[in-house]
């Protein structure tokens, strides 16, 4: 039985809502319906929680892929991450999943140790936080960390980590859940891209169902979480897609297994199952690729 457990401190960050009583700044000043803006939204309440309840999420991380893979033997592909240095002026939104997914691109060529790629992509990183504006409250900017750890792939991966969970933590403190939702939402579907269409050997067919089993879970976290963002029709177009993946996914039949305290898969994921995945993500990623990059003339 082959184990993986990369990062097993690192793969999984918790979500934590309140509901607390009391006034929430739920008007808006600004009535202007656009759909780059992200309606403040009161999660708690969304979510039927009582005052003082606590609900717990668990999410991917840039660098859950990536190792999951390295550990698989799977080969390095270039071919499968996004363009540099052509990111285009955009909304907050698309900004926000491009975001994940280059800090997802970023995790894959730090865990494979493509040095010059990764900076190219610390590069983009940088200029999208600066547009949503993030930058500012990333500690000591995060290509210049990037750029002077360059020899050491544990403070790589922690840096990584470090301007994923900041950024999100800016947000939170800001009252902007939303974009934080979405910048998550970005790593999960350049992950789950990357992990269905990368090849896997036979011999590692098993732990690349159970990462399967993990994309699932999660994917039922984001749906949740995001339907109630769905007034603004750009995160519609998103939640309506991830639903059509879900459906996909349901076909899927996970237990919970007791005694292993672990979910399992009753039978093997079928090749046209793992096609129907791949297809579904990567329409979704192609439709914010073209979003947020400039066109090719």
């Amino acid at each position: 039985m082959h184990k993986i457990n990369p990062w097993s401190s690192y793969l999984i960050i918790s979500l934590f809502f309140f509901a607390c009583s009391g006034d929430e700044n739920s008007d808006d000043s600004n009535d202007e319906s656009s759909d780059t803006l992200i309606e403040n939204i009161n999660l708690p309440e969304q979510l039927g929680l009582d005052s003082g309840e606590v609900k717990m999420f668990t999410m991917p991380t840039p660098l859950q892929i990536a190792t999951a893979l390295r550990v698989m033997n799977v080969d390095y592909n270039e071919n499968l991450l996004l363009e540099n240095g052509n990111i285009a002026v955009a909304s907050d939104i698309d900004l926000s999943l491009s975001l994940g997914m280059y800090l997802t691109d970023l995790g894959y060529t730090t865990v494979y140790n493509n040095t010059q790629k990764s900076l190219s992509y610390a590069k983009d990183i940088q200029y999208i936080m600066e547009e949503l504006p993030i930058a500012l409250y990333v500690n000591d900017g995060f290509k210049k960390r990037f750029n002077a750890n360059l020899e050491n792939q544990d403070s790589l991966c922690k840096i990584i980590l470090d301007g994923y969970n900041e950024a999100n933590q800016y947000i939170s403190e800001t009252e902007n859940e939303g974009l934080g939702l979405l910048i998550l939402t970005g790593a999960y579907i350049e992950g789950l891209y990357i992990a269905s269409s990368s090849n896997v050997s036979n011999i590692w067919l098993d732990e690349h169902d159970n990462l399967f089993i993990q994309q699932k879970l999660f994917l039922d976290n984001f749906i949740l979480l995001l339907e109630g963002y769905t007034s603004n029709s750009k995160i519609a177009v998103v939640v309506n897609k991830l639903t059509k993946l879900k459906v996909v996914f349901d076909e899927i039949n996970v237990s919970f297994n007791d005694e292993n305290e672990a979910y399992e898969l009753s039978t093997p994921i079928t090749p046209a199952s793992r096609n129907k995945i791949n297809l579904l993500i990567t329409e979704l990623r192609n439709e914010i690729v073209n979003n947020i990059q400039i066109k090719n003339s």
